[in-house]
This record gives C-alpha cells, sequence and structure tokens, in this order.
C-alpha cells in the first residue's frame, strides 16, 4: 500500500488532538528522507508584541515540529507508524510571524525502534531558518 499526501493528512485528522488539528498543519511533498508542509499560523497560538506585530507562541511551533515528524516518519514507512515522543530540543533564533510557514523534516535517523527527526521552520518565502527542532521517536509496536 502506498500512501498519499491525502493519506497522510487523514492520518494527522484521525489520530490527533482537536487542538492539533487547529493548528492548520498540511504536507505539501514527500521526499526520499522526509517531507515538506505547509503551516497557517494563526488565531490563538499568536502573542501580540510592539503593539501590533504578531509573533507564534513557541509552544504551537514544538507541536507542529512533533506533529510534522510524526506525520513524516508515517509517510517514509508507508503505514499508521504508532510512535512516542521520548525527546525534543528546539532553538528559537528568529520570530515566526503570522502567516504562512514552511516546515521542513528530514528523518536524520530511522532504526528498528526509533527514529530521530529534524524540523525547520521559515516563514514563506524566506531562506532564513527561525527554528529547528531535533526530535526522537520510538515506535510502540
Amino acid at each position: 500500500m502506498t500512501l498519499n499526501l491525502s493519506d497522510i493528512q487523514n492520518l494527522k485528522n484521525e489520530i490527533c488532538a482537536d487542538w492539533v488539528n487547529d493548528l492548520t498543519l498540511n504536507i505539501i511533498e514527500i521526499m526520499e528522507n522526509g517531507a515538506k508542509f505547509n503551516w497557517r499560523a494563526e488565531g490563538g497560538i499568536l502573542r501580540v508584541v510592539n503593539d501590533a506585530e504578531k509573533i507564534v507562541s513557541g509552544q504551537a511551533t514544538m507541536a507542529i515540529a512533533d506533529t510534522a515528524s510524526f506525520m513524516t516518519i508515517c509517510a517514509l514507512n508507508q503505514k499508521l507508524s504508532n510512535c512516542t515522543t521520548i525527546d525534543m530540543h528546539t532553538n528559537f533564533m528568529r520570530p515566526l510571524f503570522e502567516g504562512n510557514i514552511d516546515v521542513t523534516v528530514t528523518a536524520i535517523a530511522m532504526g528498528r525502534k526509533t527514529v530521530t527527526t529534524r524540523s525547520e521552520f521559515a516563514m514563506s518565502g524566506s531562506s532564513k531558518l527561525a527554528a529547528t527542532a531535533t526530535g526522537v521517536f520510538m515506535y510502540l509496536a
């Protein structure tokens, strides 16, 4: 069975909590060792700073790294891969703002029992990284 973009998106919608699905994360490409996503940052995940500028909360960024990694693992394994996060390390280099954010997840090590991923975040149209996250996931079955 081959999972396509729609199948992976549906897995997220079926498996993840409602508040995670409200984060509007969409898979747009499956690559040989990862996947690319579009994330529309809006609404309740934004904080107002400098009187009007809206930036994305770090907690939402970490949730997207975790969710996009899960989706990437399923895409690369071509099946639902029940797993749990056992470590997540996030670096914030500059703010993410309201709007479209490009997320790229790369599986940097895929073992029999664990997978390590690296997620990279940049505002759409920008080559400057705003955040990265490295996650380790353990298969449950």
